[in-house]
């Protein structure tokens, strides 16, 4: 089977690889695998241009379960999305038999994505993946793409009409049976905005709130 190129960047054809590429395209919506995959082609551009090391299957796996937590195989949990996503990829790459080690690190870089300012100080799968969701949500980063790169990457795996308000109500659906583990990431302001009158508790609520009397 021939190789396929998006901007350049191989996209990984491995057994597990097309497994996992199966499995996702039946589990999520169009709209989010194509942003997983997006996801997957920024980062991988991203660690070309810091000359990052890292792997290429690995990096993919840990793009495409970035959301599996907000469908609907998660309506009843009561964990962050992150965590099961995690889970759900590790996993996929034990029957793989991939390495605790391979296991712990795309275990890392799905959980931490959405909680800002730690990702960037990780080894790279979980640096790179959390600036790769910033390019393709905020365009973050895109300064360090070559010109026509984006185009390239939209061509292969487009961005529908309506993204944005589609994206943030795909997200907030898959959590507003779990509210409370939104707090201290980005969801809690992904809920408020799908419902101002939705209250997530913060810090200093559950500080001044607590019984603890020392």
């Amino acid at each position: 089977m021939t190789t396929r190129y998006v901007a350049g960047i191989p996209v990984p054809d491995s057994a597990m690889a097309r497994a996992a590429t199966e499995l996702m395209s039946q589990t999520q919506s169009g709209l989010m695998f194509d942003s997983a995959r997006r996801t997957f082609v920024f980062a991988s551009l991203l660690g070309g241009s810091r000359e990052l090391r890292y792997d290429p299957d690995l990096l993919y796996i840990g793009a495409l379960f970035l959301r599996i937590g907000v469908t609907a195989l998660y309506r009843h949990s009561q964990q962050r999305f992150e965590i099961d996503s995690a889970d759900a990829a590790a996993q996929f790459l034990r029957g793989y038999g991939r390495s605790r080690d391979d296991i712990a690190e795309v275990w890392d870089a799905i959980a931490l994505h959405t909680t800002p300012g730690i990702p960037e100080h990780k080894p790279a799968l979980t640096a790179l993946l959390s600036a790769a969701v910033q390019t393709d949500l905020l365009g973050t980063h895109c300064q360090a793409l070559c010109p026509g790169v984006l185009a390239r990457v939209l061509s292969a795996y487009p961005r529908e009409s309506g993204f944005k308000f589609k994206f943030l109500h795909i997200l907030a659906q898959g959590q507003l049976h779990r509210p409370q583990s939104t707090f201290g990431t980005i969801n809690a302001d992904v809920l408020s905005f799908h419902d101002r009158r939705l209250k997530v508790g913060g810090f200093c609520e559950q500080l001044l709130a607590s019984s603890w009397p020392y």
